[in-house]
This record gives structure tokens, C-alpha cells and sequence, in this order.
């Protein structure tokens, strides 16, 4: 049943054909500190890495009393996009007023045992329905980063969606790597692995996100996020793709 499940799921199905390439091209450096053994492979609970997220801050830091997940900029520094991979955003609205947007979370954790006693943590998550909403990072700036009551510019935030303002919601995909100290250990918080990289390397994250709504402005748009980053020799996080823009409507930013 679990197999039919993963099946209805492409996304899924294909990052973890690619897991487990990578992972089979180099069980015969099994014995390198930080190689993984392919042999050495389980899946755990997605539970365990869901239950983590929104951990990192408490209280909240940037739209309390939601908890804190990772956000993302474009490559000039131009928007920020919330968007909401993990369901922590619904689960405010949904304690708030009894309803929830719909939004569903599904993936697959795996984990390999490291030469080096570590492991190698691949997450993939595939969300419906996640609220999504951005903010011009110069409105930012002129507020002193005060991300709650910082108005957006597409969207609304999940309080203003529990006032009763239209939710922009739409599908978002999670695939991201890192390591922990050992087979079984607690899994981060994945802002946590964003803020604190040197505590999980090696570090590999994809994102991508397409929110349908409305622009500050009333036209509709799809906001788009596609984030691409690994970290390098010297263990920090090098983005190679960081695109955060609106297709169909001048949303400003």
C-alpha cells in the first residue's frame, strides 16, 4: 500500500531514483569519512521531520504567533516569498477558525549510515494547497525588517487570512540534504539546517513553489520560487538559482 502511495506521487518517485543512484554510484567509497553506504539506507517516519519545523524560535520571530519556517529572496534582493512547505501556516488558520485551506503534506525521509558514524539525511516533501505570500524587501528595509506588519505585495499572511483576506495558495516541493551525529538522531528544524549549515554538512537544498493569488493591486498572478543552493569546499551555502518573480501581474517589488 505504502508503495502504490509513492507512486501517485512523480516528484517523490523521482528524487528518490535519483537518492538512490547517487547512493549506488558510491557504495564502493563506503569506507571514505562522510561517504554514504548505500547498503546502510532506511526510511523514517515523515513525522519526524515534520514534528521539527517551526522549533527553532520560540517565540516566533518574523510573523508570531505562526511559527518560523525558511523564507526566500530573489538574486537581487528585490521580494521575499513565505511560503508554506511544512503546513505550519494552515495549521494556525485551521486552529484559528476551524477550517483549513487544504493544504497536505506528503514525502519520504531516507537515511544512510556514514563511513564516518554520521548520517546522510534526504528529505522530500510535495505540499498542495500551501499559502504563499511576498513582500518587497525595500518595504522591508523602510521598516525595519518588521516582517508581520510589513504589508504584502501579493498574498496575505495568515493572520490577515484569518480576518478573513483571500489565501494565495498553490504547490510546493521540498527536496533538501543534510547530515545528523547519528543513525536515529533527532532531525532539525529545516531553518535551523539554513542558519547553522556547518552543523549538517554537506548540505543540498531545491525549492520550488507556484502560489496563485492576487496582487496587492487586485490583478491575479502566480508567484514563482525556485531555490537551488549545496554548500562548498569552505561549508557554506552557495546558491546557484534563486528566483522569487510574478507571472501575470505587476506586483511591485
Amino acid at each position: 500500500m505504502q508503495t502504490i502511495s509513492l507512486w501517485r506521487h512523480p516528484l517523490i518517485v523521482v528524487a528518490l531514483l535519483s537518492v538512490l543512484f547517487l547512493l549506488t554510484s558510491g557504495a564502493q567509497h563506503a569506507g571514505e569519512a562522510g561517504s554514504p553506504d548505500a547498503k546502510h539506507c532506511t526510511t523514517r517516519p515523515l513525522s519526524d521531520f515534520l514534528k521539527a519545523q517551526g522549533t527553532l524560535d520560540n517565540p516566533p520571530q518574523f510573523f508570531p504567533p505562526v511559527k518560523d519556517y525558511v523564507g526566500w529572496a530573489d538574486g537581487n534582493f528585490i521580494t521575499f516569498a513565505l511560503v508554506d512547505y511544512a503546513g505550519l501556516a494552515n495549521e494556525y488558520i485551521k486552529a484559528r477558525t476551524g477550517h483549513s485551506l487544504g493544504t497536505r503534506v506528503t514525502g519520504v525521509v531516507v537515511e544512510c549510515r556514514l563511513a564516518d558514524h554520521r548520517a546522510q539525511v534526504t528529505v522530500v516533501l510535495s505540499t498542495t494547497r500551501a499559502l504563499g505570500f511576498a513582500e518587497s524587501i525595500q518595504d522591508l528595509v523602510n521598516n525595519n525588517f518588521d516582517f508581520l506588519n510589513t504589508p504584502t505585495i501579493f498574498g496575505a499572511k495568515a493572520q490577515e487570512v484569518v480576518n478573513g483576506l483571500e489565501a494565495a495558495v498553490g504547490p510546493a516541493t521540498l527536496i533538501t540534504t543534510f547530515s545528523i551525529p547519528a543513525p536515529g538522531a533527532a532531525l532539525p528544524d529545516f531553518l535551523d539546517v539554513i542558519n547553522n549549515t556547518g552543523n549538517y554538512l554537506p548540505v543540498q537544498l531545491d525549492f520550488t513553489s507556484a502560489t496563485v493569488g492576487k496582487c496587492s493591486n487586485g490583478m491575479k498572478a502566480v508567484l514563482h520560487v525556485h531555490e537551488v543552493a549545496s554548500t562548498d569546499a569552505q561549508g557554506v551555502l552557495v546558491y546557484s538559482k534563486e528566483t522569487v518573480e510574478f507571472e501575470g501581474g505587476a506586483c511591485g517589488g
